[in-house]
């Protein structure tokens, strides 16, 4: 479980690097990593658990 949590916070912040080096503003990015804790499928299977591997982006403000 807290290998699955580091590979995951290690991915939103992969994530967040490469954005931030094509022009996004450090300070408007966040990286979470949920591991486990928060699968949108199955982890029982290999294409439930590709389907886990993601990264999510929620944006909050857009007048920004």
């Amino acid at each position: 479980r807290e290998m699955n949590l580091k590979l995951s916070q290690s991915r939103a912040e992969s994530v967040m690097k490469y954005l931030i080096a094509h022009g996004i503003d450090a300070g408007r990015l966040e990286a979470h990593g949920y591991g486990p804790d928060k699968p949108m499928d199955s982890n029982d299977t290999n294409d439930g658990r590709q389907r886990n591997r993601r990264v999510e982006f929620h944006i909050l403000d857009q007048d920004k």
